[in-house]
């Protein structure tokens, strides 16, 4: 369910436009649903052509609203529960499944013979797929396949169907159809026994590792790909990007109480935007921060000259980098320039280089960007090892929550975080006044006056109140809302950060 964030109760619509969607983010129309009250109302409406209806909300209304689908027979099935102190104007309610008409067979059917070997047909799984994505210049960012769906473009639905059909031993001309190009897919064949078999086939389900992305399907191959290098579930990877990645901002339309589409005095629709879909061309003008993951051209050009890292592997593949004696006759890697020569500093400078620059154009591209958070994740965990923190009891997700406070405080004060010793680095980075400014900045335009306030309720304790802050704002980056979603079932939580960092040896808020 995507919904705002906490509203004040004065500020609050006397109704909610509820947009209900499948697994293909497309509109469920004409099912009935029930809204209930906590104090017993009931509102009864069914979906429009786009899927939505709208909710009447009594003024009196406090807590949660239950809401619910009557099935075929007139029973009802739970769908959810909204917080109306969280929602100002449109909830989106999606539902991982969708619809799809299995013609019935006959019970018992005769078993094709097997065919003799070296006259085989190779099996239909080629049949299933939508075109496949060009191939694509090692030195440029792969480009997603914009005539397939955009659930489909990187080819999950025929690697899904491939996964099926080998657990389930299908058998003769098992093609896959879908001839509307939206919907399940549904694939005929028999058992070895030769009854009937239908596969049934969403945009992500069934799929091994219980991952749920949404309309972010299109980065599945590279999530699972990173998320086997790092260790982790691909739950917490997505969980860790999610902190970081640029979104694409949707609209949506707003509906009055009827189920009209919304208008303002000038009677023009009035709009929600909606941020879900990750933008792998995200760019920051103030940073200098680029792609999917947002890496910091200095951080990149650094970690391209890392070995093991798959920046470093591919840089290696596109001849950027190579591992060269240096003018006192040591070997090491450096990154080679657009003119022949070799450096340990591609930054800087030599911005304007072409190789500089194409490499990186490559934080554009999702695999790169998405293995280099994983990377740089990995590395820190590390970090926080070798100053004897203790992560052998925590979770997946409570590893990648630590991976962003990392990513946030970076090596040298990420670990002093943890332990409550920002004030004893007196290197120029750390310390009291530098961690003032640190905080002004974290806070934004009026940065300073946020700041100085914050550390008058912690009693003048500058890195008290600084903790208590980032704390929270990890905290509400990692809540159960934002992580669960990338779950089919038995979702994984992490602690809160005071709670994670005393267990792993480090001091509490």
């Amino acid at each position: 369910m995507t919904s705002g964030n906490s509203v004040e109760e004065s500020t609050r619509p006397d109704y909610l436009s509820l947009v209900f969607r499948d697994g293909l983010d497309m509109p469920i129309e004409g099912l009935t649903f029930i809204a209930t009250f906590p104090s017993g109302e009931m509102c009864t409406a069914e979906s429009s052509a786009s899927g939505a209806i709208a909710l009447p909300i009594p003024s009196a209304a406090r807590g949660e609203v239950n809401v619910e689908v009557q099935d075929e027979v007139g029973g009802k099935q739970m769908v959810c529960a909204i917080d109306l102190n969280r929602c100002d104007g449109t909830v989106i309610v999606r539902s991982p499944k969708t619809k799809a008409r299995v013609s019935l067979q006959p019970h018992q059917q005769v078993v094709p013979q097997a065919k003799p070997q070296g006259k085989t047909k190779p099996r239909p799984v080629a049949a299933t797929t939508d075109k496949a994505p060009p191939s694509q210049s090692a030195t440029r960012p792969a480009k997603l396949d914009s005539q397939s769906s955009w659930w489909d473009s990187n080819g999950a639905w025929a690697k899904a169907w491939a996964w099926i059909t080998s657990e389930h031993h299908f058998l003769g001309e098992a093609h896959a159809t879908n001839p509307t190009g939206h919907g399940a897919r549904v694939a005929k064949g028999l058992s070895s026994a030769g009854q009937p078999l239908a596969a049934v086939l969403g945009p992500e389900a069934p799929n091994k590792e219980n991952l749920r992305l949404g309309r972010n399907n299109i980065y599945r191959e590279p999530i699972l790909e990173a998320s086997k290098r790092l260790g982790l579930i691909p739950q917490a990877l997505c969980a860790l990007m999610d902190c970081e990645a640029g979104k694409i901002t949707e609209k949506l339309p707003q509906l009055n109480a009827d189920g009209t589409p919304a208008k303002d005095r000038k009677g023009q629709p009035i709009l929600k935007p909606i941020r879900e879909r990750w933008n792998a061309n995200a760019g920051n003008a103030q940073s200098g921060a680029a792609g999917l993951t947002q890496f910091l051209a200095s951080t990149w050009l650094t970690h391209v000259l890392i070995p093991g890292y798959y920046i470093h592997d591919k840089s290696v593949a596109n001849g950027w980098v190579k591992h060269i004696a240096d003018a006192k006759g040591n070997k090491r890697w450096m990154f080679i320039l657009a003119d022949g020569s070799a450096t340990v500093t591609p930054y800087r400078k030599r911005a304007s280089d072409d190789n500089v620059k194409k490499c990186l154009a490559m934080r554009m591209d999702p695999a790169w960007s998405i293995n280099a958070a994983a990377d740089y994740g990995n590395a820190n965990l590390k970090v926080l090892l070798k100053a004897g923190l203790n992560l052998s009891g925590l979770n997946d997700m409570e590893r990648a929550k630590l991976m962003y406070l990392m990513h946030h405080e970076g090596e040298g004060c990420g670990p002093l975080f943890i332990k409550n010793k920002l004030r004893d680095r007196t290197d120029g980075v750390g310390g009291i006044a530098r961690l003032k400014q640190v905080f002004a900045m974290q806070l934004g335009p009026n940065g300073h006056a946020a700041a100085e306030r914050l550390i008058d309720l912690a009693d003048g304790d500058v890195e008290a109140a600084y903790r208590e802050w980032l704390a929270s704002f990890i905290d509400s980056r990692f809540n159960p809302d934002n992580v669960h979603k990338y779950f089919f079932s038995q979702p994984i939580g992490a602690d809160a950060l005071t709670v994670l960092m005393k267990r792993i040896g480090g001091e509490a808020l």
